[in-house]
């Protein structure tokens, strides 16, 4: 009995840069979906904030001190970057252009996707990489994706 082919999406990703992989059938047959960048997330925290901080008063005496910022402007960017990649990974899974998928990225990465993550997105998610992949070359990726078992059949009870 032959079934459709299940189309899979791999998501290759950082804090600030993802490539997105869609394969079916057997075998690691890759074709670029997309890529997402954001130059914002990689740049220096220093390049981001152009104002010098603001001054305050102190509140014993006429003595000012800088004040500092409540967040760091490069995270407050990386994390933008997250939300729109799982927001564009969900849309996807909602649209079924993928069946399955396959995530890969940075530790932090990874755990800040898990906690965006809804529904949509987990049920598709076959398995997940900790692991930098990003600047890894196209022609390079099956050998460091072998362990996610892309393309071979499952077992479902």
């Amino acid at each position: 009995m032959h079934g459709k082919k299940i189309k899979s999406w791999i998501a290759i990703a950082d804090s600030a840069k993802a490539r997105i992989y869609s394969t079916s059938g057997s075998g690691l047959k890759l074709k670029l979906v997309n890529e997402l960048d954001s130059e914002a997330a990689r740049r220096l925290t220093q390049d981001l904030v152009t104002d010098r901080p603001g001054r305050s008063f102190s509140s014993a005496g006429p003595r000012r001190s800088s004040m500092e910022p409540h967040s760091d402007p490069q995270d407050v960017e990386k994390h933008k970057f997250v939300k729109d990649l799982v927001e564009y990974l969900d849309a996807a899974a909602l649209d079924g252009k993928f069946d399955d998928l396959f995530l890969v990225a940075a530790p932090r990465t990874l755990g800040e996707i898990r906690k965006l993550s809804n529904g949509h997105i987990a049920a598709r998610l076959r398995a997940e990489l900790s692991k930098d992949l990003t600047n890894i070359p196209e022609a390079d990726l099956a050998k460091h994706l072998e362990p996610l078992d892309i393309g071979k059949p499952t077992l479902t009870s």
